[in-house]
């Protein structure tokens, strides 16, 4: 019983100490930093945008895989970067949620712009 009572109570302290970590865990090697993430995924969307728009013109001419690939040049990544990157953001709802509300911010400026010109 007694032992039983230790063990219990070794797993409780360490439950606690895990627990009051100071919850930043370190972003793997390869996964995109979060600021340079947002800017990529912003283009991404700007990216679907205009496949969808050309789509709808009934434009086949597009090349899809094309213009993936320039966003990735333009942010000097590889599409592996970028998928490794974004599985690692779905891992982690509360980062990805705060970065597409950048997203979304920076596509408002971009469409307001757009507007004024």
């Amino acid at each position: 019983m007694k032992n039983r009572l230790k063990y219990s109570a070794f797993f409780m302290i360490v439950l606690i100490a895990v627990s009051c970590g100071n919850g930043k865990e370190e972003v793997p090697e390869g996964v995109i930093p979060q600021e340079k993430m947002v800017e990529v995924l912003t283009e991404i969307e700007l990216t679907q945008a205009l496949i969808k728009l050309k789509f709808s013109k009934q434009d086949s001419t597009i090349n899809q895989q094309l213009l993936f690939e320039e966003v990735y040049t333009d942010f000097s990544i590889s599409k592996e970067q970028f998928n490794i990157s974004l599985v690692y953001y779905c891992e982690h709802p509360k980062a990805l949620e705060e970065m597409y509300v950048e997203v979304i911010n920076n596509l408002s400026v971009k469409q307001t712009e757009f507007q004024n010109n």
